[in-house]
């Protein structure tokens, strides 16, 4: 089987450097890679061994490191909490799956009050609830990016804004 075109590692990089200067967003997020970039965030994983390290290639500094979720965590990324037993809370099910691990005590105050599935509005409790308990648990103001990224949420950004503005009033 033939394979794609071959892209030298500065040209890769180029590529996130100007994708960085397009959105604004310096580095971008693995998610914006995929959807916006010429080559997806994978190919940058298996090019510089993480996204990561292709960031710090770059010349941008790298956030904290995040999660791979093809992988189960070693801590709960809500409450840092050393669990072997986390589960996978669904964001988004079906063929185009999202979610991430939580421990058992995380999944459950985030499905409290009206966040159960059998609500029809339960993804907006269940991220309000998400933006509460990571504020109490997280230093600092929270973030809508770093949410985002954190806890590998489908497309709701304006759900974590509204969420983080609510909290603020």
């Amino acid at each position: 089987m033939p394979r794609g075109p071959q892209y030298s590692d500065e040209e890769l990089l180029d590529d996130l450097r100007n994708l960085a200067d397009r959105l604004d967003t310096h580095p971008p997020l693995k998610r914006q890679m995929d959807e916006y970039g010429d080559h997806g965030a994978r190919t940058y994983q298996l090019r510089f061994g993480s996204w990561s390290a292709a960031v710090e290639q770059a010349g941008f500094e790298a956030r904290e490191p995040g999660i791979d979720y093809d992988e189960r965590p070693e801590r709960c990324p809500l409450c840092m909490t050393e669990e072997t037993g986390l589960d996978f809370h669904h964001w988004r099910y079906g063929e185009n799956e999202i979610g991430c691990y939580l421990c058992r005590e995380c999944h459950d105050d985030i499905h409290r009050g009206k966040a159960k599935t059998s609500n029809v509005n339960w993804l907006v409790h269940c991220v309000r609830n998400l933006v509460e308990q990571h504020s109490e648990r997280h230093d600092g103001e929270p973030d809508t990016e770093e949410i985002l990224e954190r806890y590998r949420l489908p497309d709701v950004e304006d759900l974590v804004a509204m969420a983080i503005e609510d909290r603020r009033d």
